[in-house]
């Protein structure tokens, strides 16, 4: 247990410091009128409470904190946690404390952050201080001084605990897993659906603290057979261990890894509140479908001893699950044996049945002779089985790959040896064993012992469905996960997916703040300079190729937002969901619901869930999820990929390779879709120019039947008319035929005399660009310049001017799109003007090459060109004579 140091006595004030996760070092009193002597630097200008304080406050504190491993070789510097009590026999006065020690928690105090406290007795709850704390940083910016106001009660034998935040130590885990064991002792199993409980111990910590492991399921698929005592493991010998199931999967859910990280104590209490519910359908069909596995405290030396983040060593064990010590590291090398037992259904790896002396073959009801008559080949078995693993541990990797061949020869001997073994029990167990009351004593029952090999199985042969582990954080806000990440698109929809369906079943589940990263996986951390790649969430990924391996972070303070949470099936639609815009202040309550909204979200998993939000939510279907998730998938794709990986590699070029392949093929479908939507424009284009013909030439006669004012042009050199590019940009836009003929015909201000050039200059290529484009890219194989000039008369008074129209551009190659087109048609078109020229002949002659390309178009259009032609005829007969 924790070190009882005695209660520390100062300015009148007793401090409690003698039970568990306290860790209050050094107090001293200060008096009140040399506070403003302090040199110190702040960080937050004070509000009114801080000088009000040293006015009303009757007594003043500094207060110092252990570190983790405080006054040990192993003593580092976190120093966020604390926790201590406080008695005062002067009723009724204020009391300002100042814990000068602590670890700079800036952003975190900034958002709101308060410690809590109870009276006791009096006020038994936790609940946070209602005067606003203060903050201050020294000028070094080490030392991060948190400061708050206390009235004392008015029973002076009343005792005042404060701690960072609520606390939940390793006497009060014990309390309640006790309370938890009566209740479920008073309730015998009547159906296959009742409750199974089982609570063992898996192994005791470095100080003899007990590891703590739930086994919570019903009794569909119960087998007469418990699960092996591991080596080293299960020190409770009147312990037993709990029965094995079939087909069903395992989740395996731990908490309090890092020992000031209460919040995640309080969502497992939540889950294990929610999971025992007899009542509930939604827990009914998690225990019928799955077998729960809960460890509530990995690291009870360091809760107990008050620390931070270490255990008692100064080791973070969220960093060794790769290759955690039996020795240095026991809860979490228990932890790590149980996950590899379960992926592999209920077998042992190889390198823990190293020691087979321990087995126990004994048969109930069986005759001794045949017991014993089987112990050659049990010798048998554990020499040759010893004998190997000896040689296997002192053999280099050289060595290994020679003697491969006798290695699987002698595997396959014991193979043979063992399954003799096995085979003469299980015969004798059936014939002692007819009664298949899963109730019954079976402390004497064989244990199997099979050894597997070490390749990871894949997600799916796994005996785990799912691996969480909770924790604390401090300066992201919210309640969020972090997840693995995959070169596999469908592993990571799969990942995604329990963050998002908690989304929907907690109003303060924050999907927008989890994290998926490769980098999150292998981030160095800077406070003890370890990997992530240690951590829980990452080793079991590692070892069992799990995909629904995660990490669950809930903040200790508040969050961002509030997710509106749609109504249950069977709640209806209409019901009245009462919905927070300001998220609250967490609470033991608040991190109770998240634990309790896991279980939904994992029936939601496979859709078996009775009475879910998803029908009424915005996605309507677990489908509609999963299709959200692609969207924001392909969404996250397009971003740059500019950042170096220290892992994978290999798989991530692949990966690039995946997705320039698909939007190759993307661009393919484009380029194809913009072909067939020319085509289609076309054909459109050019129904639309016959159903239009009569009505332009009505507007092109009604034009030259308005007299107008002519005013005098100005001659221009050096400058042409791109009328016949205009026209292309208007063919393109097929969808506003009729609206780019009249704003032609508006921007050009066109009287009797030159709307029969604008009519030429529009019409001609509308047509000509669509019916000889086949041949003009068929014989090209490059870009190809075609000039052509547009050359009509304008009668302005008593002068005889020619417009010339010339336009020298490059037609697209087989392949680009319209908006190719479109953006050379317009960036050439701003580069011309109007001019005057005497080309007259050499434009008709252009006119009437082009017009041997068109198609036959209608009389009434043919009838308008003609008039055309000869007033434009008339009009250089004119200017000739």
């Amino acid at each position: 247990m924790a070190s009882t140091a005695e209660s520390i006595t100062c300015g009148g004030f007793l401090f409690f410091n003698n039970f568990d996760s306290a860790n209050l070092a050094k107090v001293e009193q200060v008096r009140i009128p040399e506070t403003s002597d302090k040199d110190v630097y702040e960080i937050e200008g004070k509000s009114s409470n801080n000088s009000n304080s040293k006015e009303v406050s009757e007594y003043e504190f500094n207060l110092w904190t252990k570190h983790d491993c405080h006054e040990t070789q192993f003593q580092n510097n976190n120093r966020t946690w604390f926790y201590f009590g406080v008695r005062s026999s002067r009723p009724s006065v204020s009391v300002k404390f100042n814990i000068v020690n602590l670890n700079k928690q800036v952003k975190m105090f900034s958002q709101g952050m308060c410690p809590v406290f109870k009276i006791v007795p009096g006020h038994l709850h936790w609940e946070r201080i209602r005067e606003k704390p203060t903050y201050t940083l020294d000028q070094k910016g080490n030392d991060f001084t948190l400061s708050f106001l206390y009235h004392t009660p008015e029973n002076s034998k009343a005792i005042s605990y404060f701690a960072f935040t609520y606390p939940f130590s390793y006497t009060d885990l014990q309390n309640y897993l006790r309370r938890i064991d009566m209740r479920m002792e008073k309730r015998s199993a009547i159906c296959t659906d009742d409750i199974y409980y089982h609570r063992e111990c898996a192994i005791k910590s470095l100080e003899d603290r007990r590891l703590d492991v739930l086994t919570i399921s019903s009794y569909h698929n119960i087998s007469t057979e418990r699960e092996d005592r591991l080596n080293n493991m299960f020190p409770e010998i009147s312990e037993e261990r709990p029965y094995k199931f079939w087909d069903k999967k395992i989740i395996l859910i731990s908490a309090r890894v890092h020992p000031g990280e209460t919040p995640s104590s309080f969502v497992l209490n939540g889950f294990l509140n929610f999971l025992l519910n007899r009542d509930d359908q939604i827990a009914i069909n998690l225990r019928r479908l799955y077998v729960f596995k809960l460890i509530p405290m990995l690291n009870p030396d360091g809760v107990a001893r008050g620390h931070y983040r270490m255990d008692t060593k100064g080791v973070n064990l969220n960093r060794v699950y790769l290759n955690p010590s039996e020795i240095d590291h026991p809860t979490i090398y228990a932890a790590r044996n149980l996950i590899r037992y379960y992926h592999y259904s209920y077998q042992l790896p190889s390198e823990l049945t190293d020691d087979l002396s321990n087995i126990n073959l004994e048969i109930v009801d069986s005759n001794v002779s045949i017991i014993n008559s089987t112990t050659s080949i049990v010798n048998a078995v554990r020499d040759t089985t010893t004998r190997l693993l000896q040689q296997v541990t002192l053999m280099s990797l050289d060595e290994k790959d020679r003697c491969a061949f006798e290695t699987k020869n002698h595997l396959l001997t014991l193979e043979c040896l063992n399954s003799t073994v096995i085979d003469e029990s299980q015969e004798l167990r059936k014939e002692s064993d007819k009664n298949d009351n899963v109730t019954e004593d079976r402390t004497n029952s064989k244990l199997t012992y099979t050894a597997v090999d070490e390749l990871p199985k894949s997600s799916d042969n796994s005996g785990l469905f799912l691996y969480i582990d909770l924790h604390g954080h401090a300066s992201k806000k919210g309640v969020f996960m972090y997840g693995n990440h995959f070169t596999d698109p469908e592993d990571t929809i799969m990942c995604m997916l329990l963050p998002k369906l908690m989304s929907i079943n907690n109003p303060h589940f924050h999907f927008t703040s989890c994290n998926f990263a490769e980098r999150n996986m292998y981030i160095i951390d800077k406070r003890d300079g370890m990997s992530r790649e240690g951590s829980g969430r990452v080793a079991v990924y590692k070892t069992t190729g799990l995909v629904r391996s995660y990490t669950l972070e809930c903040n200790y303070n508040s969050g961002r937002l509030v997710n509106t949470i749609p109504a249950r099936v069977r709640d209806g639609v209409n019901k009245t969901i009462n919905h927070m815009f300001v998220p609250p202040k967490y609470t033991p309550t608040v991190f109770e619901a998240v634990g309790a909204a896991l279980g939904p979200s994992i029936l939601d998993l496979t859709g078996s869930n009775p009475n879910s939000r998803l029908p009424n939510s915005q996605y309507r279907s677990l489908r509609g999820v999963r299709s959200h998730l692609k969207l924001t998938y392909v969404n996250n794709l397009s971003a740059p990929l500019n950042k170096s990986l220290r892992k994978d590699d290999e798989g991530t070029i692949a990966q690039n390779t995946c997705i320039l392949k698909e939007i190759e093929t993307k661009l393919s479908d484009a380029v194809t879709g913009a072909r067939n939507a020319l085509k289609t424009e076309g054909n459109l284009m050019r129904k639309c120019i016959l159903r239009r013909g009569a009505s332009l030439y009505t507007a092109v006669k009604r034009i030259k039947g308005n007299k107008k004012p002519r005013p005098t042009l100005a001659r221009r050199k050096n400058h042409c008319v791109n009328a016949e590019n205009s026209a292309i940009i208007c063919a393109i836009r097929s969808e506003v035929e009729e609206k780019s003929f009249l704003n032609t015909i508006e921007h050009y201000g066109l009287n009797k005399s030159n709307v029969g050039s604008v009519v030429n200059d529009t019409l001609e290529p509308r047509l000509n660009t669509h019916t000889c484009a086949s041949k003009k890219l068929a014989d090209s194989s490059a870009k190809t310049h075609v000039s052509s000039e547009e050359t009509a008369v304008v009668k302005q008074g008593a002068k005889r001017l020619k417009i010339i129209s010339r336009i020298s551009k490059a037609l697209p190659e087989i392949g680009e799109s319209s908006c190719n087109m479109e953006e050379t048609g317009a960036k050439v078109s701003l580069r011309t003007s109007r001019a005057y020229d005497k080309q007259s002949v050499k434009g008709m002659r252009d006119r009437a090459r082009i017009g041997r390309c068109m198609k036959p178009r209608s009389s009434k259009l043919k009838e308008m060109e003609t008039a055309t032609k000869e007033r434009s005829s008339a009009l250089e007969h004119k200017a000739k004579s």
